[in-house]
């Protein structure tokens, strides 16, 4: 039973990071994704584009399906990712 929603999420995850990475490049911007752990995604994003990466990652993410429950994300910044955890 759970295969099902596991896959949907998959699949939802996959999209949003198509529209992320197209939107980067579209934007002709340095930061760029770099992996997808589980659930979590991971770009490398230069200071000055801090702020506008944070707004284009959770628009994609939240964007990426028409749910009846809203898409949470969280966002953390670190040098290293252990960093960006803690």
């Amino acid at each position: 039973m759970n295969a099902g929603i596991q896959g949907l999420a998959a699949d939802i995850f996959k999209a949003a990071l198509v529209r992320i990475d197209r939107r980067l490049e579209a934007e002709g911007r340095a930061s760029r994704l770099v992996l997808q752990v589980h659930d979590e995604v991971i770009l490398e994003v230069p200071p000055t584009e801090e702020e506008a990466a944070a707004a284009l990652v959770v628009e994609g993410m939240t964007g990426a399906a028409e749910l009846s429950v809203p898409l949470e994300v969280h966002l953390s910044w670190g040098d290293t990712w252990a960093g960006a955890k803690s």
